[in-house]
């Protein structure tokens, strides 16, 4: 009887203990179960965020190298165009010197031109002189032949020196009137080329500073369009004040036409001076003469 209330005790205490049991072991085995998924689920997360990471890392040091090149190929276009670009300012830098060589060498011939024309009009001038002296001293030679009385002679004689002395100042006058003629134009002349040479030394300095600025602002490294802008509006800057140096340079034209007017007039006074002095000569001549048939024209 007791060994039948023993078996039926431990088949209760079976029936009540082993359903908690299963359940607790259940419940272990899915706690495990959900660790575990966690852990795949983590595991899973940190090589997606691993992946990531390397795919970042790489799209950054693509990046990084993308931007070096560019950097790189900036640098190469940078330098490239500096040399290109300063190249071609010095180029036109050497071209407007060799105007301004050429306009040196106009200058220089203009002025060989003027000194040979005022030496072949003065051997012009002297050998007119030169025939006139003969045709005088031909005419001289002809009165003192025609003078028979000492009245006669002396009459010549103060008929010769009368018109000698009137050539004389007429071509003292002419002479002088010519040289300050040559003068007022060398003047003139030397104060324009002066002029000019001040403005294009200045356009040059300007020119020089402007290629001189686009090197510095490229070894700044400025940009290209930074460089050629500062460039082009010192080259238009010194163009301009070129321009108006060259406006303010006197024009010579009319003030050479006003001393050519006073050479004129002056030896026009000569010539009438002359005029007067040997027809006062030739009326004492005559007079010493007493007729009208001696020849007393001098060759002026």
């Amino acid at each position: 009887m007791k060994t039948l209330q023993s078996t039926l005790s431990l088949l209760v205490m079976g029936v009540l203990v082993f359903p908690g049991v299963v359940a607790a072991e259940a419940n272990t085995a899915a706690t495990k179960r959900a660790e575990e998924a966690k852990a795949r689920m983590e595991e899973r997360q940190a090589r997606i965020e691993e992946r990531v990471e390397e795919r970042t890392a790489k799209m950054e040091e693509r990046q990084a190298n993308r931007e070096e090149k560019k950097e790189e190929l900036m640098a190469k276009r940078q330098e490239a165009f500096c040399e290109r670009f300063t190249e071609r300012a010095e180029n036109q830098t050497e071209r407007m010197e060799d105007r301004a060589g050429n306009v040196a060498d106009r200058v220089a011939n203009r002025g060989e031109k003027r000194t040979d024309r005022r030496e072949n009009r003065d051997d012009t001038l002297s050998g007119k002189r030169d025939d006139q002296d003969e045709r005088r001293t031909a005419l001289y030679a002809k009165l003192e032949e025609q003078a028979d009385t000492d009245a006669e002679k002396s009459a010549v004689a103060a008929f010769k020196t009368a018109v000698d002395t009137a050539v004389e100042t007429r071509r003292a006058a002419v002479d002088q009137a010519i040289s300050d003629f040559r003068t007022g134009v060398d003047a003139l002349v030397d104060a324009r080329n002066s002029s000019a040479k001040d403005a294009q030394s200045a356009f040059k300095e300007a020119m020089d500073a402007a290629v001189a600025q686009a090197k510095s602002d490229c070894e700044a490294g400025k940009s290209a369009e930074e460089v050629r802008s500062a460039y082009n509006a010192a080259v238009k800057a010194a163009r301009e004040n070129r321009q108006e140096d060259k406006s303010t340079i006197d024009k010579i034209g009319d003030d050479i036409k006003k001393l050519a007017e006073t050479r004129k007039a002056a030896i026009e006074t000569a010539l009438a001076n002359f005029k007067t002095a040997v027809e006062a000569a030739r009326a004492d001549l005559k007079a010493a003469f007493g007729d009208d048939t001696t020849e007393t024209t001098p060759a002026s």
